[in-house]
């Protein structure tokens, strides 16, 4: 077997090994990654009060796919693009992690990036070598336009928590 397609079994392994740690919400998978998107929000109550529900509805589109949200525990909440729906489809390149340090009065929201854009870049150079150049600049506007497209969402989640820093109280039934 050549080295281009043993390195493409490599790639194709990594994403569907990616595709069954997120579907299955793997906690190593979910908190630990490369950070490319970081806001930083004071919440002296952390996660507690912390909705679900109202994250994936404050960060909701009309044509994309909704963001699902699982708490992983107390101090941590995993995000990523729920697998089909919404009117446009686009590749993520990053899942979401909220994070709260007991120790600081304050959570982070974070995009750590898909393991399967690494295994891409890192095939892509050694497969083109010298040609890399060539296509370099459109393999970078193409993963700036999935970028952003995500970092506005992750930042209404950011946003949202901002807004809500003691989280959404629970409705209570009236007592008469």
């Amino acid at each position: 077997m050549n080295a281009p397609i043993a390195a493409f079994i490599i790639v194709l392994g990594i994403v569907v090994g990616e595709l069954f740690l997120a579907i299955t919400w793997n906690c190593m998978y979910c908190a630990f990654g490369l950070p490319i998107f970081v806001r930083r929000i004071d919440s002296p109550t952390g996660l507690a009060n912390v909705s679900l529900h109202e994250l994936g509805r404050a960060s909701g589109t009309v044509a994309a796919n909704p963001l699902v949200f699982r708490q992983l525990d107390a101090n941590l909440i995993a995000f990523r693009e729920q697998g089909f729906g919404g009117l446009f489809h686009y590749t993520p390149v990053m899942r979401g992690l909220i994070k709260h340090n007991p120790a600081e009065s304050a959570v982070v929201v974070l995009g750590l990036v898909n393991w399967y854009v690494v295994a891409i870049t890192v095939f892509l150079g050694v497969a083109l070598r010298g040609g890399i150049i060539v296509v370099a600049p459109y393999l970078l506007g193409g993963f700036a336009l999935l970028y952003l497209i995500q970092a506005v969402r992750y930042a209404r989640v950011a946003a949202f928590l901002r807004n809500h820093p003691g989280g959404i109280p629970v409705a209570r039934p009236n007592s008469r």
